[in-house]
């Protein structure tokens, strides 16, 4: 093994012996300091994988910035690789499941990873608590974990070398107590992996490792179609967003045959104030104002906020707003982010609901959708609350087969006192409501729907603004959310 003085020397010289320096990134097949349209899929340099390039060249290990480009992976694999992923980009945070598995396989002592923080301002990261400290307060583009197969060991300590003389604050994990790694993996926002055949070859669901000798698809920067959110869609209620159902002024534009139905929430929630920080502690979550200031919310059930949270990741993922479809024959459709958990039996219930008060009416679809989702300072106990627009349609089709809103009723729900308020009808049909609808009930039985749409709509908005959520997310990512089973027939 080079010495780390020889290695520090070797950085000196860089800017000397420019010409070696690119034999070696050419001998390497290294990364350039710019993207391509085949390389690691952003804009932006590399600077970790732009350091360590030269150096790792001398250890006989490859520096790539796209382990998926077409080109490269039609090569025979001569030597190891270090890079990144296409389909991985920065931000992209584990699932549960991938959690799930990589914990498997690192206690099954198949997997390990690397853990790599630049982190310029602290000089002494030796104590694990105070890496995961700095680890949690860094931005993405300095938290980096590389996933390797076991008889890869030896080049992860190469690379954890090379990266520690170049001032990166690096730690390796394998074997022993899976946590303080699984807690690391579980926030790396940059997802890297050591390609070998050895890994090629060892058969594993640990996301980083299968994506190992795949190539992009033609024309694609991505292992997947470009449709590929079809496939992730296709065991869910039908894709659509509510804006399509068109409004009091706008006309739909859906066909009949494939109204989505039952719940569909989508809106995107308005804050007070800017968030700095999302936690999960002792059960429940709360955030943080740039002031540092904590913020607690309404007390809901961990496992039904995880199944909400999972919703909100799907439903951007498959670009759709659809929960619960119910059928003329009864049979259920049910987003699987919340198939077989309470909230989600809830939500299926109360889809059977609205014909039970309106029953008059030659329609042959009903909807809840939400309109608007508002959260404010509580005064009482300076707490964040929320209110929740919604309204309950009726629809069906018109002469050339697309939905119609006969007619709409708005009702506002509010967190506080968990009541809801009528507001209003618009539609064609209004005149034909019976004169003894009870509309509180109506409006009451969908207010558990308006109350998740208001966390939904939370969840929506951090998601958007990129808030971060690192402190306590390995403890809510592994949350069992399983409640009452989805019946396949209501």
């Amino acid at each position: 093994m080079m010495p780390v003085q020889a290695i520090r020397r070797l950085a000196r010289l860089r800017a000397i012996h420019g010409v070696i320096g690119m034999l070696c990134l050419c001998l390497a097949t290294a990364v350039t300091a710019q993207s391509s349209p085949s390389a690691a899929g952003s804009e932006f340099e590399d600077p970790f994988l732009q350091a360590v390039a030269v150096a790792l060249s001398v250890y006989e290990l490859d520096v790539v910035a796209n382990l998926n480009d077409r080109d490269l992976v039609r090569q025979r694999i001569r030597r190891p690789r270090l890079g990144r992923f296409p389909d991985l980009p920065t931000g992209a945070l584990p699932g549960s499941e991938e959690i799930r598995v990589w914990e498997s396989e690192y206690d099954a002592a198949q997997i390990g990873g690397l853990v790599i923080l630049s982190n310029p301002d602290v000089d002494d990261l030796s104590g694990l608590d105070d890496y995961v400290d700095a680890w949690f307060a860094a931005p993405a583009e300095a938290r980096i974990f590389v996933s390797f197969y076991r008889e890869d060991l030896v080049w992860a300590q190469k690379i954890e070398a090379v990266a520690t003389a170049y001032d990166y604050h690096v730690k390796i994990f394998f074997g022993g107590n899976v946590l303080p790694a699984a807690r690391l993996y579980t926030t790396a926002a940059q997802r890297l992996a050591i390609d070998s055949q050895a890994a090629r070859r060892y058969r594993t669901d640990v996301t980083e490792l299968t994506y190992l000798g795949k190539r992009v698809r033609r024309k694609t920067n991505s292992l997947f179609r470009a449709n590929g959110d079809r496939a992730l869609a296709r065991n869910e209620p039908p894709v659509f967003l509510k804006e399509t159902l068109g409004d009091e002024f706008n006309q739909s534009t859906i066909r009949e045959i494939i109204v989505p139905g039952g719940v569909a929430l989508g809106e995107t929630a308005t804050l007070p104030f800017a968030i700095a920080a999302m936690v999960y502690s002792a059960g429940s979550i709360h955030l943080v104002d740039d002031s540092g200031r904590n913020w607690q919310l309404p007390v809901v059930e961990s496992k039904t906020l995880k199944a909400l949270f999972d919703f909100s990741v799907r439903a951007d993922s498959i670009h759709s707003d659809s929960i619960v479809d119910i059928d003329a024959e009864g049979r259920v459709r049910i987003s699987s982010a919340l198939r077989d958990t309470d909230a989600g039996y809830e939500i299926m219930h109360a889809d059977t609901q609205p014909f039970e008060y309106v029953s008059n009416l030659s329609v042959s679809k009903s909807v809840m959708i939400d309109i608007g989702v508002d959260w404010f300072v509580a005064q009482a106990n300076k707490s964040l609350e929320f209110e929740t627009g919604y309204e309950i349609r009726f629809l069906s089709a018109n002469n050339v087969r697309i939905a119609q809103t006969r007619v709409a009723l708005a009702y506002e729900y509010e967190s506080v006192s968990g009541a809801t308020t009528y507001q209003e009808s618009w539609g064609p049909y209004i005149n034909r409501l019976s004169d003894s609808l009870d509309y509180s009930s109506l409006g009451n039985s969908m207010a558990s729907v308006a109350n998740y749409a208001g966390w939904i709509g939370l969840f929506r908005k951090l998601q958007e603004e990129d808030v971060p959520f690192m402190r306590g997310r390995y403890e809510f990512m592994k949350i069992d959310k399983a409640g009452r089973a989805t019946p396949a027939h209501y």
